[in-house]
């Protein structure tokens, strides 16, 4: 089911307009200590993260940054915010992430973000509405480096999740 502009979405407080609006979330400038502090948090010290030898003896001109790095580019919250009616809580439902390029150390990126879908549907207890947003890291040039699709799920503070 669509996203129908001229339907009510009771859970969701979203103006049709900002379907799709792209808007500035920040722009990042990555380190190797960044990456490297990244790698060590989550426990994946494959040396292409932590030396520059190790990653150009792969093929790569600098250290990269682990795949889910862009998680952390992004900020720690789903953007753009999007209200929730009174009585309504949502959580993350998942993400897909689709990668392009590397993300390097010591380049900058730009992310940007959209609603790309927001709808109601029914589930087995009741009605849950469904927010999608599409987060995009680009370089310099303006080409996308990562794509995040991330999905949120509103419902009623009262019904168990």
């Amino acid at each position: 089911m669509q996203y129908d502009p001229y339907a009510e979405i009771s859970m969701i407080t979203l103006d049709p307009n900002q379907i799709g609006k792209e808007v500035p979330v920040c722009t990042v400038t990555v380190t190797a200590e960044d990456i490297r502090k990244f790698a060590e948090a989550v426990g994946d010290l494959n040396p292409i993260y932590l030396e520059v030898a190790a990653a150009q003896a792969a093929g790569y001109p600098t250290i990269i940054a682990p795949p889910l790095f862009c998680m952390k580019m992004r900020g720690g919250r789903m953007r753009p915010d999007v209200p929730l009616a009174p009585g309504y809580a949502s959580l993350h439902a998942g993400q897909d992430i689709e990668f392009v390029d590397e993300v390097y150390a010591g380049q900058t990126y730009t992310i940007t973000a959209k609603v790309a879908e927001a709808y109601e549907k029914t589930g087995r207890s009741g009605p849950l509405g469904i927010i999608v947003r599409e987060i995009a890291i680009k370089d310099t040039t303006g080409r996308i480096v990562a794509t995040l699709r991330e999905r949120q799920i509103v419902r009623s503070a009262e019904k168990k999740i």
